[in-house]
């Protein structure tokens, strides 16, 4: 080993950009790469998100037939992926425990497995939901090294008193900095006028989201706030279902549809108000990267509790109205100074990227 990277082959990657995705080109691209050398299994009709990226620091893709296309191709590629190549650890990011075969195939070679539970819950399929349920009996819990991005995603993936660790996810404080330039930037470049008063979600268009009240909640906000608009980051499935309500309601005018974007602290910079009204969530770093930039937050009570670090980042119930989220959140952008001492509040937490990068490289490090 001592003349050799150590080689981690990652499960997780999709097409959307999401919290999944995000992290693995975070931690691709600040490990040490002359410690670490990192490979993906790509189940994806398309090439997966931060392709291009990936494959430019240096990361291998092993092409695997999707199960959904053939269950007995699948197992047989998984096998003979790891029958022929030496891999020190497979690391697998998942939400659920529907698909646990490469897993087992990665134990049945010697291979160290970690298990990363990445969300607290699913709006999955019936069958996704059973084979989640059977196959929490077929993990081999002891075999395998268990962590999770909060203790809700802990205890969802791998049951409660379930022996795992919070690794939390961390974030680049120094980019989320609140920046005036950049929010009149990128104001001007959304269309806005100097009084409007920007609300924002970032996510990908799913079930879990909840953006159609995000819409909801948007329309009273309206009332209250004329000025309003709202700015939508993401993409997704679920897309073209929300922009046809706002048409259907509208609402064009008002709302944007800005897609997928590579220059998020500047777009949070922008924002007036975040709101957050997930089913669910594992640990979402949008929440973080909000706060960091000192924008106020509106969240679901679903989100974990780790992610609340500011005094104006608060919880509501989605049992509440649509008005009492958009009164709540006048109210929390009434604070005074909440943009003051974001950035310390944050490294004081203790969700730099430097100490989750350094502490998941430790973890690998341990483990062969």
């Amino acid at each position: 080993m001592k003349n050799r990277k150590i080689r981690v082959l990652h499960f997780g990657l999709s097409t959307n950009r999401g919290g999944i995705e995000t992290y693995l080109h975070k931690l691709s691209s600040q490990v040490d790469p002359n410690l670490f050398s990192f490979s993906f299994i790509d189940t994806n009709k398309e090439h997966p998100c931060f392709y291009e990226e990936l494959r430019d620091l240096g990361c291998d893709f092993f092409k695997i037939t999707p199960r959904r296309s053939s269950i007995t191709t699948n197992k047989r590629d998984i096998e003979k992926l790891f029958s022929d190549n030496n891999f020190d650890i497979f690391h697998c990011h998942i939400n659920t425990l529907s698909y646990i075969e490469p897993i087992l195939a990665a134990l049945r070679h010697g291979v160290k497995v970690i298990v990363h539970s990445r969300n607290a819950g699913t709006g999955g399929s019936i069958t996704t939901r059973v084979l989640h349920k059977l196959n929490s009996y077929r993990l081999p819990h002891k075999r395998v090294t268990c962590i999770a991005v909060s203790n809700e995603a802990g205890e969802w993936l791998f049951g409660r008193g379930g022996e795992y660790k919070v690794y939390n996810n961390g974030i680049d404080l120094d980019a989320f900095r609140f920046d005036e330039a950049s929010r009149n930037a990128v104001r001007s470049t959304l269309g806005l006028h100097t009084n409007d008063f920007l609300v924002g979600h970032v996510g990908a268009f799913l079930p879990a989201k909840n953006q159609s009240f995000v819409v909801d909640i948007f329309i009273e906000l309206l009332k209250l706030k004329p000025e309003a608009k709202l700015v939508f980051v993401g993409s997704g499935a679920g897309l073209d279902s929300i922009q046809s309500r706002v048409d259907s309601l509208d609402l064009s005018d008002n709302v944007i549809f800005a897609g997928s974007r590579d220059d998020m602290p500047q777009v949070l910079s922008a924002m007036d108000l975040f709101v957050f009204p997930s089913f669910y969530e594992g640990f979402p770093n949008a929440v973080l990267e909000a706060q960091a930039c000192g924008v106020p937050c509106m969240v679901s009570e679903h989100v974990t509790s780790e992610v609340l670090v500011r005094n104006s980042c608060v919880k509501l119930s989605l049992e509440n109205s649509s008005k009492d989220w958009a009164v709540q959140a006048l109210n929390l952008v009434q604070m005074e100074n909440f943009r003051a001492k974001a950035h310390e509040e944050l490294m004081a937490s203790g969700y730099s990227v430097k100490e989750e990068i350094q502490r998941m490289q430790d973890l690998y490090i341990s483990l062969v």
